[in-house]
């Protein structure tokens, strides 16, 4: 009876989809191509066909896009992957039992390029049975819609809905395995991080969180997932036309209201966050600095200082965080978490921040202090920890410099970016 009951479901499972009893046999077809622009093909068993609007989908196949190939898919369970421009994506295995979810097994390869993927019932069912793996990391779903690039030097993650688990391949994290990978190089990425990137290069010990707009192509990493907004349309399969042959649309909202900058050329172990003094100077304004670290802010956002009223809690999308020896020798810490109210009825802040280092262990601290409503500047004064940050324009991210004396002579210090 159970037998009958998962082929009956199969078989429906299989006419969601117009047309497709007609396309493929059942036993071979896991997905279906809705929509294709420009040129794009299909490797399978070593012959290369070109891809267009009905086409099948099988375990085993090489999706390719040209410069200008853009192609969407529909899987059995209703999960759609869109391959961007410049893209390569192997279906390694494929997977759906709509009776039995234990059974329920997906794996993607995104070799190059970029690839947005929402989930389908399938690892909706079987979170952990679930995985994207790019050159570099292993990904892993908690029901969710996310774009990730890749490339031989770096990936970079963006979550639309959802949240996922990005961990470096190596030891503990395999590629051959199912579902996301656990230990201490793990970071999660969820939607209410706001317009915040998981990003993961070669060079790096472990993934960093950083805002979208300081993405940069120096390696590989390109501003692609931030060049231009295209919202919830993709969704229905409707695809906007690029300004240009190649380029490749994000679909999250960008939030360019802060950007932390560096004055020295080379960062301080611990910093992932900054970019260079002149380039994060390009189109904004500096708002508070240490003489290391500078908080910029874009002008060119909505101006809604002064008209907000009521307590913001923001989230932590990313910082940076050193722990300075007595003998001015910097090594790498890491931030563990933490809280930010702003109340901008009474123009008062209150943080808590969590960091940890080799050197000094887990340490938690607390902040208060005054806004000044008319710059969005926020300072705790000759508080300790020493702590100054701003709000943007459009108070939807904030950031702060902090500066932790020891009883020891050394200190932790840092930035930190924030988002609601």
């Amino acid at each position: 009876m159970i037998t009958l009951i998962r082929l009956m479901m199969g078989f429906l499972c299989l006419l969601v989809l117009p047309g497709w009893a007609e396309s493929a046999p059942a036993s071979t077809a896991v997905g279906q191509v809705t929509l294709t622009i420009g040129a794009s093909q299909v490797v399978r068993a070593g012959q290369v066909s070109p891809l267009v609007r009905g086409s099948t989908i099988q375990v085993g196949d090489r999706i390719e896009t040209s410069a200008s190939g853009h192609v969407h898919i529909r899987f059995v369970d209703q999960a759609r992957v869109s391959v961007r421009p410049n893209s390569v994506l192997v279906v390694q295995t494929y997977h759906f039992d709509p009776v039995d979810p234990t059974q329920n097994a997906v794996k993607f390869q995104l070799e190059q390029g970029v690839v947005r993927a929402i989930s389908g019932e399938a690892a909706h069912q079987a979170r952990d049975r679930f995985r994207l793996n790019t050159p570099l990391v292993a990904i892993g779903v908690r029901g969710t819609d996310f774009t990730t690039q890749a490339g031989p030097l770096g990936s970079a993650v963006v979550v639309n809905q959802g949240a996922i688990v990005l961990t470096p391949l190596g030891k503990g994290c395999s590629a051959s395995a199912l579902g996301p990978c656990e230990g201490a190089r793990a970071r999660v990425l969820s939607a209410s991080m706001g317009s915040t990137a998981l990003v993961y290069r070669a060079n790096m010990s472990e993934p960093s969180f950083q805002p979208l707009n300081s993405l940069k192509g120096t390696d590989h990493i390109t501003p692609i997932l931030q060049q231009e907004q295209q919202g919830a349309a993709e969704s229905s399969e409707v695809v906007a036309d690029s300004k240009e042959p190649g380029s490749v649309m994000s679909l999250l909202p960008q939030r360019s209201g802060l950007v932390w900058g560096r004055w020295q050329t080379t960062a301080v172990p611990g910093d992932d966050l900054t970019v260079p003094f002149l380039e994060a100077l390009r189109g904004n304004q500096v708002t508070v600095g240490d003489g290391y670290y500078f908080l910029f802010r874009n002008t060119g956002v909505p101006q809604l200082l002064g008209g907000v009223t009521g307590v913001a809690q923001f989230g932590l999308q990313g910082g940076a965080a050193s722990y300075r020896s007595p003998g001015n020798v910097y090594s790498a810490a890491s931030l563990q978490g933490g809280t930010l109210g702003i109340d901008f009825t009474h123009d008062t802040f209150a943080t808590t921040l969590s960091v940890n280092s080799s050197v000094t262990g887990l340490q938690t601290f607390s902040s208060t202090g005054t806004l000044n409503p008319t710059t969005g500047i926020f300072t705790n004064g000759a508080g300790s920890p020493r702590t100054a940050g701003a709000v943007s324009l459009d108070t939807l991210q904030a950031g702060y410099l902090f500066n932790k004396p020891l009883t020891n002579g050394g200190a932790l210090l840092g930035a930190t970016l924030w988002g609601r």
